[in-house]
Order: C-alpha cells, then structure tokens, then sequence
C-alpha cells in the first residue's frame, strides 16, 4: 500500500512539473489596459493600445450612429483608432467589442456633448392635507425625456394612500386618499429615477407627510425653546415639535462634519455623511443635525427646511455651549424648498457661542503662513494610501484687529489639496462656525481625555473653496511683512554661520548653540522637509508640477526645478530646504533655543504679530514638550541675563506620527500658531530678538505625551516664521 501512495505522488509531481512549465502552455491573450475612456463633444479621433497574441476583429456594439472603427481588425499587439462624430445634445456612450477566436474585451466611449442632460427636485419634502380635491403640486426642473423617468413608492405608515403620481415638464402631481387617524400622520417615500447617456441611474427621493385626518400636524418651538429640553446626555423629544431653518452645510464640499478619529487607523467616516448644520431664519442659531442614517441626510444646501422632531434627541455640550439634534430621519423632513440664507458678517472677536452651527462670514481675514495647502500632511497616513491615522487638519486664520483661530480641513475634501495656491491677500472667509477639539496639536490639557485638544472657543469649517473669498497676494493685504522665513535660505558667503529671510532683507535666523557648526551647510542648523507640496497627492501623482505655494518677489515660483513628492505623499525634496532643524535642546539644565533678529524701526502700526509652524520631527522623540517665546532688545542667552527676556506666550510642539504607534498626540504636519506682539514696547528699535526655547524638560517616550525627559539628538524643525504688523 506505501509503495502505491508514492507512486501516485511521483506521478502527481511529475504532471505538476508540465503544468507550471510554460514551454509547454500556449495562453490567449487579449486586452485593453484601460476599459473606459471619455472624450469631447467635438469629432474627433481616439486611439488607445491592444494586447494580443492572435489575430482579432474590432466591432462597435453600441453608437455605431456615431463612433465607427477605424481600425477592424489585428494581428497582434496594435493601436485602435476609433472616430467619433460630433455630439451638440446630450452626454452619450458607446461600446467596442475586441475579439479573437477564443476571447473576448469591451472598451466604453463615454461622449460628452454640447447640452448637460439634467433633472432636479427643488422641493424635496412635502405635507398633503385632507379633504382636498386638487392634487398636490411640487415643482420640477431640468430638460430630460420625462417619459423615461420612472417612480416607485415606500410607505413608511399605512399603504396605499398615494393614488397617482404623474410627472410633467414643470411638475409633480400626487392624489391621496385621505387620512382617517385623528392623531399620527402618515408618511411615504416616492423614488423617481432615470437613466442617463452614460447609463448611470439617477436616483431623487421625496419625502411625502399626511397630515392627520384634523389637518393639525406639529407645534412650530423656536430654536431657543428646544435647546431648553437639551441635556449633556441627551434628552428624548416625545412630543410632535417642528423647527424652521435653513440648511448651511453643504455635503459635496466633503468637509461638514468631524470624521472621528476612534483607533489607530480606524475613522468613523459615516459621521460627515450623517452631519448636517441648520441655522434659524434670523441666522442666530444653530443645530448640528445628526441622522439616522447617511440616506436619512437628505437636508438640501441652502433649503428651507420643517422638521418634525418627535422621535429625535437633543443634548447639549458645554465650554463652549452647542446643541445636537440625533436621529432625525428622512421622513421627519416635512417641508423643504429653496431660500436664500441671511447674510450674516462680524469679526472673530465678536463671535459667540450662539453661532456655533452657524454660517458666517469673517471679515478682513487674511492665510498668513504663505506655502503650503489646505491639508500640508504626510499623505501616507490618510485615505489617500488606504490608511486611516488622520481625517482632518487645521491651519491657521487671522484678521485685520489681530484676532486668530483654525479653519479645518477634512482629508474627504475633494478640493484639499488640488494645486490650487493658496490666497494669502486680505478678505472674506466664510464657512460654519463649529468647537472641535483637535489632540495632535495639545494633548494632556485636560484630566477627561474626551476634551483634550482644545484650540481653541471656536473653528470655521469652509462649505466650498469659494468661501476663501481673498486677493491673491500679501501686497493686496492689511499687514506687511517685517521678516519672513519660508525656507532656509543659506548664503553662499555666511561667516556668522546664519540662514537670512526669504522676504526682504531684515535680520537672521540661528540657533543658541553656535558652539556646533553643521559640516555640510556651516550654520547652527540644518535643512529637511515638510508636507506642503501643493498637490494633487496619492499614488497615481508623484511629481511636484504645481510646487509649494511660494511665490518669490520677482513673480518665480521656488522649487520649480525640484523633484518633490516623489512617493505621492506630499513630501518636499530634501534640497529644498522648505524647513530647519537643530537637536540640541536641553543642556546644563536650561532649554537652547532658536534665535531671531530683526529691526523695527521706523515702523508705525497698531498690530504687531509673530507666526510659528513647527514640528519635533524626530523619529525617536524625547523632544521637547513645552516651550516660550520671548522678545528681547539683547541677545544674551545666559541665566543672569532671563529677566531681560519678556514672555510672548507659551506654547506645546507636537511629535511627528509614527507609523508604528501613532498617538493620537501625533502630528502629520506642522502645526501653525499666531502670537500677538506688544506694538508699543517692541517697535521703533534697530535690533530686536526673539528666542523660542524649551521651558520644561518634558518629553514624550513614545507611549505617552510627556512621561520622559528631553534626550539631545532629537530634532525640532521650523518650517515657516514671520512678523507682520498691520498698514497705517
């Protein structure tokens, strides 16, 4: 028997071998690399390669009336050439079969054409009442074949109550039978759908509501009078109660709602989906809606909205005060239509927390670090690369009285990180105001770790890139720069081993410990990267054509000739010298520092400014924790000399993410900071100094926030530093 089983198996690897040995196999080949191409609405010619090893026919399946073959038939590797007429109606799509004897592939044409096929559905909700004899109406747009339009329909209450629905050029009609319960309305949805050129189904839902059979249905409240039943855990709404509004969020902008970080590479993306902000219709208050489900959103940006929130919670957040409604659901919409949203404008400094939820427009405002995009991390670590460390990120805003807060960014944004420049002129931004706390910035300032992260009473979250409503340039601004550091901009003759300004000419930029001289750059620092290439970032764009946002003085742009983001991941190229860095940081018991110099003379102004974007970007941490910046009319770092040195402000510097173990303390990019300046006391001197020093030796281990001590070795890097003060 042992002798039969290892005959077999001889057997079997003998016809193993002659199955994996490729001299013995003939394969078919045939295919298209790409299976799907899209062209203009002009004629045109399109040729895309075929790989085969056989001869083959080319068919047009579909839109012979106008795509044909230019090329029918091949015999192995070749070019297709298909011609296309031109199309002045609507979007269109045609298929091409490629076969040999044995195989077969389809390639799409998808046409675009001089008219845009659409149909749209103002009113998405709507109320019918009882004992009516006319139908009920709700407008209808847009210009396509409504014959093809079909409906279907859900009832959530009751059923057949919907007698007819008949759709017409600029309207929709429905019939009911009226409604016998004296007290519970009933509720349907109709599902209207039609099928594109492009054979994509579009897909409109209308939420219809009965009232019951005495007509009454809801008790309008005020936004007031429901924040009053909101408690801190959530308190249940039993009672029929509606509330009008607008709606402000919009949800194509990707960026409505916080999508929480919840673990190490987990994001709760559902939440931007399910987040909806509705202000009153004076605009003095907000609601964070959050629903049921992300196909219960169906608030319309910039509708009038009714809802009926029987069945909803609402609770209340406090430091600041901000109220959400959860578990509104798309037949708790009982009206919505278009509006118009009040204009509502104020300065940072007068906001409240009554506009929390709000849209608002900030005025006078102005980007101040000037490189960089909406979102300057390490792409690496977000969805991007099907990773999940990071959903959003915040850069800095500021305005004409010298008022600052964040604007955040969620990596969902389809506009994030475009290529676009960003604008760095004065003007108008708008967008919902909003409280999200924000960990890779500060942690530890909190005993319940729920509420660390707090940067601040208030954040503005942009709706579209429209609402960076701001001239391009800082010359069109209301500050002027007094020094400004952008990248290390190291001369070629540099006896003082210094790096100088990358606008103007005004002072220098080193470091305490001048005792160390780098071998390569001969300053007290030395160059690395950062995270501001302009984009777009992922794995199909590697290149750095639209560069780093930084526009030189005389019109060029710095780092053209650069090959950065070369992994897709929005990583500056190391010569680039985009930021600075130095590992000496704690000696003798007392914190090194970067030093500053600059003068202010014969400058005027009222504002006076500093702007600080930095990261410990060391792998290994132990980098300082806790550091202060202060201003000086000397240079003298000793102890004897501290009581010279005023205190700007303190502040924490994040750590750098590591992939390994990423806290949530971890930063994927700089984090960017405005400290006001003493106009009085600091401007009209030939030299002023300003030291940004480690104030506690406290470090992160790598497991905690600031457990360890402060290891030199491990590097501090700036990658943006200015002083600005507002025109007279």
């Amino acid at each position: 028997m042992k002798k039969e089983i290892l005959l077999l198996l001889l057997l079997l690897a003998v016809c193993s071998c002659k199955l994996d040995d490729a001299e013995y196999l003939q394969r078919d080949e045939l295919g298209a690399l790409d299976k799907e191409f899209t062209v203009g609405s002009d004629m045109g010619r399109l040729t895309f390669p075929v790989y085969a090893n056989k001869s083959g026919r080319v068919s047009v399946l579909e839109g012979g009336e106008w795509l044909s073959a230019a090329t029918t038939a091949f015999d192995s590797d070749a070019t297709i050439t298909l011609d296309y007429l031109y199309n002045d109606g609507f979007p269109r799509l045609g298929r091409v079969e490629l076969s040999t004897d044995t195989r077969r592939d389809t390639v799409t044409i998808k046409q675009k054409g001089g008219m845009e096929e659409w149909l749209d559905f103002p009113q998405t909700s709507m109320v019918v009442y009882n004992g009516s004899t006319e139908p009920s109406v709700l407008p209808v747009e847009g210009n396509v074949d409504f014959g093809k339009v079909r409906h279907s329909i859900v009832y959530i209450d009751g059923e057949n109550w919907i007698g007819s629905v008949n759709l017409s050029q600029d309207k929709l009609e429905l019939t009911t039978t009226d409604n016998p319960d004296p007290q519970n309305v009933r509720r349907a949805r109709i599902r209207m759908s039609y099928t594109d050129g492009w054979q994509k189904e579009r897909v409109f839902t209308i939420q219809v509501t009965q009232a019951p059979s005495d007509n009454l249905i809801g008790e309008l409240q005020t936004f007031p009078q429901i924040r009053e039943m909101a408690t801190t855990a959530g308190s249940m709404i039993a009672d029929d109660y509606c509330i009008e509004g607008y709606v402000v969020s919009r949800p194509e902008s990707g960026n409505v709602g916080e999508n929480a970080v919840l673990a190490m590479n987990y994001i709760d993306y559902a939440a931007s989906d399910e987040t909806a902000y509705v202000e009153s219709l004076d605009g003095k208050y907000g609601f964070r809606i959050r629903t049921a489900s992300a196909e219960d959103n169906v608030l319309r940006p910039e509708s009038f909205v009714r809802l009926l929130l029987n069945g909803a919670s609402v609770q209340k957040e406090e430091n600041p005060a901000r109220y959400t409604i959860y578990g509104v659901t798309a037949s708790m919409v009982l009206e919505s239509k278009a509006g118009e949203i009040p204009v509502k404008s104020m300065r940072m400094s007068a906001l409240t927390d009554d506009d929390i939820y709000t849209y608002v427009t900030l005025t006078d405002c102005e980007i101040p670090v000037r490189k960089g995009c909406l979102t300057p991390i390490n792409e690496g670590y977000t969805n991007l690369f099907n990773s999940d460390r990071v959903s959003k990120f915040p850069i800095l805003i500021r305005d004409i009285e010298g008022s600052s807060m964040y604007m955040y960014t969620n990596t969902t944004c389809p506009y994030r990180r475009d290529g676009r420049k960003l604008p760095y002129g004065k003007g108008n931004i708008s967008g919902v105001i909003v409280h999200e706390n924000y960990r890779s910035f500060i942690d530890g300032d909190n005993a319940d770790e729920d509420l660390c992260g707090n940067i601040g009473n208030y954040q503005i979250r942009h709706m579209r890139y429209e609402d960076l409503d701001l001239e391009d340039d800082i010359s069109e601004s209301f500050s002027a720069l007094l020094t400004e550091y952008r990248y290390m901009n190291i001369p070629a003759e540099n006896p003082d081993h210094v790096w100088l300004p990358t606008y103007g000419n005004n002072g220098f930029f080193t470091h305490s410990r001048t005792s160390y001289i780098h071998n390569t750059y001969k300053t007290h620092g030395w160059p690395s990267t950062d995270f501001t290439y302009l984009g777009p970032c992922g794995k199909n764009y590697t290149t750095s054509v639209n560069g780093y946002g930084i526009t030189l003085e005389d019109g060029s742009d710095y780092g053209a000739e650069y090959k950065g983001n070369s992994t897709g991941k929005g990583i500056s190229a190391a010569e680039m010298n985009m930021c600075w860095a130095n590992t000496q940081w704690w000696n003798n018991g007392r914190g090194e520092a970067w030093l500053i110099e600059f003068s202010t003379k014969d400058i005027v102004s009222d504002v006076v400014s500093m702007q600080l974007s930095t990261q410990n970007i060391s792998q290994s941490l132990r980098t300082p924790r806790y550091w202060k910046a202060e201003w000086s009319l000397g240079c003298d770092m000793s102890a004897q000399a501290d009581e010279q040195w005023h205190l700007i402000g303190l502040y924490t510097v994040p750590d750098v993410g590591i992939n390994a173990n990423t806290l949530l303390s971890q930063s994927l990019g700089f984090k960017q900071m405005d400290f006001p300046l003493p106009a009085n006391e600091i401007l009209g001197h030939e030299q002023v100094y300003i030291r940004l020093m480690p104030c506690e030796n406290k470090a992160s281990s790598g497991n905690d926030y600031d457990s360890s001590t402060i290891v030199n070795g491990n590097g501090n890097a700036i990658n943006y530093f200015a002083i600005r003060y507002n025109k007279q």
